[in-house]
């Protein structure tokens, strides 16, 4: 696998999330009403944390393609995790079978996955590694909101409660959506957008 086929794998994430923000913020802004009436702040609310879900699972399926793509770079500390001889070739397709065929596995928190990583990837393609610190904040918190909209747990509702205060000091709780609309969008449009720049941020080294 060639460094220019990673390369486009970021180009098309970030233009998907382009995409998405662009959608969001008509939705906000009532541009895609082609008639005088808006919608109703309910809709609006619905709609963007269908669009948070969408960035999410993007994000996900872009990180085990990108993880497939990087090890098969240098696929050295995979055969060895896996108890290969050296010599054995590996494809793509059999990269992703020693990845993910066994059993379910998620790598999209970068920081917790970090030990996880480091074993499967070469140093030198570990792109990862090139996310910066504030943009892992932002997507723990994006993630807080994902698991609440996937289970309205009281947990998952308490955990995002709790960021709302540590990561924005807002002490009082809204659902996801009324959240992403306050100020014309700009909490949506900050939070989507980090995972264009995560993209940008591990891209990086290739480009250099």
């Amino acid at each position: 696998m060639s460094k220019k086929a990673i390369l486009k794998h970021h180009e098309n994430f970030e233009d998907n999330i382009e995409n998405i923000i662009k959608y969001g913020l008509d939705i906000i802004t009532d541009k895609l009403s082609h008639k005088k009436e808006e919608k109703g702040k309910q809709e609006k609310s619905m709609l963007l944390e269908g669009l948070l879900l969408r960035s999410c699972a993007l994000w996900e399926s872009f990180v085990e393609h990108e993880l497939v793509l990087l090890v098969s770079l240098d696929p050295t500390n995979l055969k060895k995790e896996k108890g290969l001889p050296q010599n054995i070739k590996l494809n793509v397709k059999l990269i992703r079978a020693l990845l993910f065929c066994d059993r379910y596995r998620t790598y999209c928190n970068i920081e917790q996955s970090k030990s996880a990583l480091k074993k499967l990837l070469a140093e030198e393609y570990n792109l990862f590694n090139e996310i910066r610190k504030e943009q892992k904040k932002k997507t723990t918190f994006i993630y807080k909101m994902r698991n609440y909209l996937s289970h309205y747990s009281a947990f998952s509702r308490k955990q995002l409660f709790i960021a709302y205060d540590k990561t924005f000091h807002r002490r009082r709780f809204l659902e996801p959506g009324l959240f992403l609309m306050k100020e014309r969008g700009k909490y949506f449009e900050n939070l989507i957008h980090n995972f264009k720049m995560m993209s940008i941020s591990m891209k990086q080294r290739l480009e250099d």
